[in-house]
């Protein structure tokens, strides 16, 4: 009865803009990975709307899994987690101290490299387990070597505060000299055994990134952290030995609009604003609603291809805040699909970076959280 009420009052509206999230793409990267580290567990990063792939269909995906723990970076994506999984929930950045108490401490363990988040989460006097994140030498929020040894003193009267983690972030290891990245590895080693003469007994140790994932083989670690590799994409240039190892990761994210407006153009006539795309040809142009509002880069203008048809048509003129404009052929119709990311080169995400000048990393989590998306 409430799935029919729900049909008349509020149906399901078809978008056009839609993104398509493929499960057995993003299973088939997780194994894989798994494949590189055998011995180690592997803990898939969900953060920042889990890099556009959206963190309610991730979670819903990892649940066919055996991954000990999902990875998030806050509060609200905890909850979102805990509320659609069973699985066991990592929060890697601060949360204001009051919404402590609100976690499931049972499924729950906590990065922590401040006294003052320790000192809080003693007072709470329950199990908690959490999460050690060493400085190695990229000095961001994390625990160097004087302050680890201030925190561990702090925990011998604290036994219901368990390390059940010992863990670091590699800072150059998409680079192609790997010097800097075996010296972390050594001060975290040296971190680590500091924590093992206080008595503790970490079950988890981790450095790896995704890039960290194809390059280091080190049977010391026994967990890694893999965040753009789950979702296809490669942290290693081109020019790295060890990218080849990355062209079996498959893509997971596909990108649909249609076509809103049609236009026979004729030689001079132009697109839009200031006359500044103007046809040196009869051509036929259409309107796309995908814009720099849901996610094209403005830089990206007149760079880009949209597939139509099974053939690629250039993006034209200025990207705006609510449309853009393509070239299509005379047989194309309103409401026709336009697939404007998937996997070929010319309108793959890498290609949208390079034309916008912009990272991977920046490219996926600008992608508005109000486009529909589907598992597929």
């Amino acid at each position: 009865m409430k799935r029919f009420l729900r049909k008349i009052f509020n149906p399901r509206v078809e978008p056009i803009n839609r993104i398509f999230v493929y499960s057995k793409n993003i299973l088939n990267n997780l194994s894989y990975l798994q494949e590189l580290q055998p011995k180690s567990a592997i803990f898939p990063v969900l953060k920042s709307n889990a890099y556009g792939h959206w963190l309610l269909q991730m979670t819903k995906i990892l649940r066919k899994t055996d991954v000990p723990y999902i990875v998030v970076d806050s509060f609200p994506e905890y909850q979102i987690v805990k509320k659609n999984s069973e699985k066991n929930i990592l929060l890697l950045w601060e949360t204001n101290p009051r919404n402590y108490k609100k976690y499931d401490f049972s499924r729950t363990t906590f990065c922590v490299y401040n006294m003052e988040t320790i000192t809080y989460l003693a007072k709470l006097k329950k199990k908690i387990k959490i999460h050690l994140f060493l400085d190695t030498w990229m000095h961001r929020e994390w625990v160097n070597q004087k302050e680890l040894k201030n925190i561990l003193e702090f925990l011998k009267n604290y036994p219901k505060l368990i390390v059940e983690w010992v863990m670091s972030h590699l800072h150059s290891a998409d680079s192609l000299d790997n010097d800097s990245t075996q010296a972390q590895i050594d001060l975290f080693k040296k971190m680590y055994h500091i924590v093992i003469d206080y008595g503790h007994n970490p079950k988890w140790r981790h450095i790896w990134n995704s890039a960290g994932v194809f390059k280091i083989q080190d049977d010391f670690f026994n967990a890694y952290r893999p965040w753009l590799a789950v979702y296809w994409y490669s942290p290693l240039s081109e020019s790295d030995p060890y990218y080849k190892l990355t062209e079996k990761l498959k893509p997971a994210l596909q990108i649909y609009s249609k076509i809103t407006s049609l236009h026979k153009l004729s030689e001079w006539d132009w697109v839009g604003y200031n006359n500044k795309w103007i046809a040196d040809k009869e051509v036929f142009t259409a309107a796309v609603p995908f814009w720099y509002t849901e996610w094209l880069p403005r830089t990206a203008s007149n760079k880009i291809y949209f597939r139509h048809n099974k053939n690629y048509y250039p993006q034209i003129w200025t990207i705006c805040m609510n449309i853009c404009s393509m070239e299509v052929s005379s047989k194309s119709s309103l409401f026709d699909e336009v697939e404007l990311i998937w996997l070929d080169w010319k309108n793959s995400i890498y290609s949208l970076s390079k034309a916008s000048d912009k990272i991977i990393y920046e490219i996926l989590v600008w992608l508005d959280k109000n486009i529909r998306r589907e598992t597929v």
